[in-house]
Formats: C-alpha cells, sequence, structure tokens
C-alpha cells in the first residue's frame, strides 16, 4: 500500500500526491589531485536532487582502463542527497582522470534508489566530460598501477664517481665515493 505524502495541522489535513522524481546532480570525489596506487581506496560521490532510500547494492561503472570495474555502493549516504560508492584501486587499473564509463554506468544490481515518497530516482549519470562529472571537477584522480622502468645502456667510472646511463631514470643516477 503506498499513501501520498500527507500534513497536518491543528484543524487541517492536507494530502499530497508527490511525482517529483530525484535524479542525479553531481559524481565527485574529496580525494585530492593524486596519482593514486593498488590497494588505495577512493570514494565517490553521487548527488541527488533530493534525498533518497537505498535497499541492496547499486553500483557504478568505472573507466579504470583495460578493465572497467563495477564498484558497489558503500552502504553511507541512504537517507541523504549524497550517496557513496568506495573503489579500491587494483593492479592493472590505469587513468590519468578518474571517471564512469558512460551516463548509463550507474546501475541498481537488483535494488533500488527511491525518495521517500517512494519514486524510482532517474539513473542518468551528467556527461563524462560535463563539469559535474567525475573527471570534470576541480581535482585530477589520477590511477597508476603501472611499475616503472629502467633500462642501462652505460655504466661509467671516473676520479671515483659512477655514472649509469639509460631510460626511465628521473635523474642521472651517479654513486661519489669522494
Amino acid at each position: 500500500l503506498e499513501l501520498p505524502l500527507a500534513s497536518f495541522s491543528e484543524k487541517t489535513v492536507t494530502v499530497t500526491d508527490e511525482t517529483v522524481v530525484p535524479k542525479v546532480l553531481s559524481v565527485s570525489s574529496a580525494k585530492s589531485s593524486a596519482a593514486y596506487k593498488a590497494g588505495e581506496k577512493i570514494n565517490v560521490d553521487v548527488k541527488f536532487s533530493e534525498e533518497v532510500v537505498v535497499s541492496g547494492t547499486p553500483q557504478l561503472l568505472l573507466e579504470t582502463g583495460a578493465t572497467d570495474r563495477n564498484v558497489d555502493y558503500a552502504d553511507t549516504g541512504s537517507g541523504t542527497d549524497t550517496l557513496t560508492f568506495t573503489y579500491t584501486v587494483q593492479a592493472g587499473d590505469t587513468s590519468s582522470d578518474l571517471n564512469y564509463v558512460s551516463t548509463t554506468a550507474l546501475s541498481l544490481n537488483g535494488g533500488t534508489i527511491k525518495d521517500f515518497a517512494g519514486n524510482a530516482a532517474v539513473l542518468s549519470l551528467p556527461a563524462t566530460d560535463d563539469s559535474n562529472s567525475l573527471a570534470g571537477g576541480s581535482s585530477t584522480v589520477a590511477i597508476d598501477t603501472t611499475a616503472p622502468t629502467v633500462s642501462f645502456s652505460d655504466v661509467a667510472y671516473s676520479n671515483k664517481v659512477i655514472t649509469i646511463t639509460g631510460t626511465g631514470f628521473a635523474d642521472t643516477p651517479t654513486v661519489d665515493w669522494s
């Protein structure tokens, strides 16, 4: 049995059929601009136009390189206007600026997202290049699980200094035994 919302005062009863459906306004992360490694957790917040109630475990599909990752709802935010999804960076993931795969990346996964009146939320996300998208926000959340590679092409010793030449170095490494 679903009843419309009602408000009461001493002398009157007002019954309202609330039909405004919640919709996604923005997707963001409070993480600062940086490159995150395997094992690190990144919270992704989905903000709705009104408070929502969640049942089950909705998912958000993130663009994380060769293998996209479904991220489960973290059971945080039901009853508020912001739901949190927690992504754990996995080996092999890579992204210069973390984002979801498309406007349809939010799925119910057998659960529900509804407002207090029982209206199902519209799950459409902002376009991936929109300022309200995860990548469109003010921080750049990069994923970098690629190990650095270094190759040597020459090792020289002169005047008690060993100089190693190659690629992959931030600076030319030297050892000085002076």
